[in-house]
């Protein structure tokens, strides 16, 4: 009788332990979600390294640009799912009283990713399909990382994003490349005709600001010895020395002039294309240009499409999550946004109503930056919105 009332007490012990076990496990091990989430963050700080390491290198192999350009945009979607569902949390958690589970950060032991308690499907899934489509490509950037080696570098990296970020063109760098390429091309000896790169694109998208970028370039520089904007809307009755009268000179070399130096004409068409006028400049332009010079058209119509000699350049906007990237790096700066997700919650909902335009972009920033306090982040999207109250001061 002894023997069974110790085996019953025995097991009345155990099964409570278990549950005291069970319960202290259920709020200290991270969750499934976290998991994903932990892997998610440790693989995404990896591909980062590769990324901005490959920035900064001349990559003259297309297919290693290609799979460099598949590699930036996965990232992006990673950051962005992360990033939203930090935020929904946020937004969680300020509206309803609701039980949370959390997941310690291997960066950080002290920060805390917060899940909801219950299990997001959707959340547990994007985050599981973004993580399933990095390893992949992981499996196979061992060969580009080794070949990367051996590319030059462009120039010494800046310590962080944000610096690098106000001397490129984000998100641009494959056709920045595709410009780049087009203008170092060297024409064959038998060549008598100007090769011309037509670039399409809606308003405000970006075109001029990507040439103007690629024209920075020291390489460009030197190459050409002039790099003239014109204006397309003036080639209808003018001629070549009108033009060159009414051009804006972006670059013009200090050396002695000389008939055998290089010109890099950009024409802007803000209105649709003159046909007959566009083949007379080009014929003139045909016959006083040497060897090696070069046009750029850029426009809204896709007329300017048939007007090039090699295939057109499209430019869109960036989808959603290569620009909260980019508008969250602006705004935080050095300053990790997970530390602050109320501020981030806040950039979130502005970055989505900037119809991904880089200008509104940089000058929000601007206003952000200035202080990192809810209050003010919060009258700032009010502005924004147009729904602000009489007492807040029109910020934006």
């Amino acid at each position: 009788m002894e023997a069974f009332f110790n085996a019953v007490l025995t097991d009345i012990v155990s099964r409570s332990v278990s549950f005291f076990m069970d319960k202290y496990y259920m709020f200290t091990t991270p969750s499934v979600e976290g998991n994903s989430v932990n892997d998610l963050q440790q693989l995404l700080l990896r591909i980062r390294v590769i990324v901005e390491e490959a920035e900064g290198r001349l990559i003259t192999n297309q297919a290693m640009v290609h799979q460099l350009n598949i590699l930036r945009k996965e990232m992006y979607r990673g950051y962005f799912t992360i990033d939203c569902l930090r935020c929904q949390c946020t937004a969680t958690t300020n509206n309803h009283d609701v039980s949370y589970s959390f997941a310690l950060s291997k960066f950080n032991p002290a920060k805390r990713l917060f899940l909801p308690g219950d299990g997001d499907a959707c959340g547990k899934k994007d985050i599981q399909q973004v993580l399933d489509n990095l390893n992949k490509i992981m499996i196979h950037m061992s060969e580009f990382v080794t070949f990367l080696s051996n590319c030059p570098p462009l120039c010494r990296q800046p310590y962080h994003m944000h610096l690098f970020i106000d001397k490129c063109m984000f998100g641009r760098q494959m056709e920045m490349d595709r410009i780049m390429g087009f203008l170092m091309q060297r024409d064959h000896p038998s060549t008598n005709h100007v090769d011309v790169l037509p670039i399409v694109g809606p308003t405000c998208v970006g075109k001029s600001t990507l040439v103007a970028h690629v024209c920075n370039d020291a390489r460009v520089r030197s190459y050409f010895s002039q790099i003239v904007v014109l204006d397309g809307d003036d080639i209808g009755d003018e001629n070549i020395a009108t033009l060159k009268e009414r051009a804006v000179f972006m670059h013009q070399s200090h050396k002695t002039m000389s008939k055998d130096q290089r010109l890099l004409v950009i024409i802007e068409f803000r209105t649709d294309v003159d046909e007959v006028a566009w083949n007379s400049l080009y014929l003139s332009f045909s016959r006083c240009l040497i060897r090696g010079s070069k046009i750029i058209i850029t426009g809204r119509s896709n007329k300017i499409r048939k007007l090039g000699t090699t295939h057109a350049l499209a430019l869109n906007f960036l989808p959603p999550d290569a620009f909260w990237y980019f508008f969250k790096v602006l705004v935080f700066g050095n300053v990790d946004s997970g530390d602050h997700p109320k501020l981030e919650s806040i950039a979130m909902e502005m970055a989505g109503g900037l119809n991904g335009s880089f200008i509104l972009a940089n000058m929000g920033s601007c206003f952000l930056r200035n202080s990192m306090v809810t209050r003010f982040w919060s009258m700032c999207l009010a502005a924004h919105k147009g729904n602000y109250k009489k007492e807040y001061i029109f910020v934006w």
